[in-house]
């Protein structure tokens, strides 16, 4: 084998790699990120739920319509839990923050706050806030 064959083959097999390295890592943003990332959306419980159930129990449409109204109400009452402790987390991080301020020079109470300005950016960017009180979120 010559030596212009086997740069041809090594860039080739290199090529190759990087396509499906920067396919899978589409995938991933795209398709798994959300998984990853937190809770799924309010409104997505429900439908994940049944959507597993159908499919792990081989469901017949009329027992899918049956257990459809049951993982409703289980769905909201998840969320209605998920809701209740992102408030709670919420006041425990606010008392910490009242508790601890005093302790802090002027320039460190400034470093705390542009820390819970990040932390908040983060968490909206990120869709972790609370959802709107007419509803669930809209989906990304």
């Amino acid at each position: 084998m010559n030596p212009t064959l086997k740069w041809k083959l090594a860039f080739a097999f290199l090529l190759v790699f990087a396509a499906g390295a920067t396919t899978g890592a589409l995938f991933g943003v795209l398709h798994l990120k959300p998984h990853f990332l937190g809770p799924p959306h309010s409104g997505e419980v429900g439908e994940q739920m049944r959507e597993h159930l159908r499919r792990a129990l081989d469901l017949t449409p009329a027992q899918a319509a049956k257990i459809s109204p049951i993982v409703d109400a289980t769905s909201a009452k998840l969320e209605a839990i998920r809701v209740e402790t992102a408030q709670r987390v919420r006041n425990v991080m606010e008392e910490s923050e009242k508790r601890i301020t005093p302790e802090l020079s002027t320039e460190q109470q400034k470093k705390l706050q542009a820390l819970k300005k990040k932390h908040h950016k983060m968490m909206m960017h990120h869709e972790f806030g609370p959802p709107p009180p007419d509803g669930p979120r809209p989906s990304p």
